[in-house]
């Protein structure tokens, strides 16, 4: 009885024995589980803050590369203004002089000293701008397509140069090929081209003020009669 009674027991510790094995390796089981879980969602939240502090590097590059552009371009319109005044994509020369030499009109509508308003569309700030006739000569005025020495775009309908500021042989006539002589514009000087049109002069040299940058073309050549406008 005692040994059965020994025996009973000892079945029964070794039951408790399994159940406790069991206990622990499960708790150890779930404590492994938990801490794959956490590892995944640390990889989670690192990936998602990776991505967002990625987007939000990208964002701040793409605002400074768009603010440096807007300074190139506020540097470069400074850079043109300070520069000089631009007509048909060339610089203006700024350090133009009267004629030498060429005949003056004494018949001309417009005199020297007048003020007058321009009504020429040559380049921007010019329409409506307020002038003084600078200079009239008995001349006629070509307008001409060229081609700037500085190998940029070909120049069409350039308003305007007169006769001894173009070489050519024989009479000087709508579709006559021509080497340049003026240097109102840079890169003009020396260029090929051909006679578009012939207007009959007077040509008129001014000074006037741009409507838009507001700086001083003094001496510009040229403009025709119809192009200028009494002030009243």
């Amino acid at each position: 009885m005692k040994k059965r009674n020994i025996m009973t027991s000892l079945s029964v510790a070794a039951v408790s024995v399994t159940l406790l094995t069991g206990i622990v390796v499960s708790a150890k089981s779930m404590s492994h589980m938990h801490d794959m879980s956490s590892m995944k969602m640390d990889k989670k939240t690192t990936k998602k803050s990776t991505k967002k502090s990625e987007k939000k590097h990208s964002m701040k590059m793409m605002k400074k590369s768009s603010m440096d552009m807007n300074n190139m371009s506020s540097m470069n319109m400074k850079h043109s203004m300070m520069s000089g005044m631009m007509m048909d994509g060339l610089e203006m020369n700024m350090n133009s002089k009267l004629p030498k030499g060429l005949k003056k009109a004494t018949h001309a509508k417009f005199h020297v000293g007048q003020k007058v308003i321009l009504k020429a569309k040559h380049m921007e700030g010019m329409y409506n701008a307020k002038a003084t006739v600078a200079g009239v000569y008995k001349t006629d005025l070509y307008e001409i397509d060229f081609m700037p020495t500085n190998g940029g775009k070909m120049v069409k309908n350039h308003k305007w140069v007169v006769s001894r500021e173009l070489k050519a042989k024989g009479a000087l006539k709508a579709g006559k090929k021509v080497t340049v002589l003026a240097d109102h514009m840079y890169d003009m000087k020396g260029a090929k081209g051909k006679i578009v049109k012939v207007h009959k002069g007077p040509a008129y040299v001014v000074t006037f003020k741009d409507t838009k940058t507001k700086m001083v073309m003094k001496n510009h050549k040229w403009l025709t009669q119809q192009e200028l406008k009494a002030i009243k």
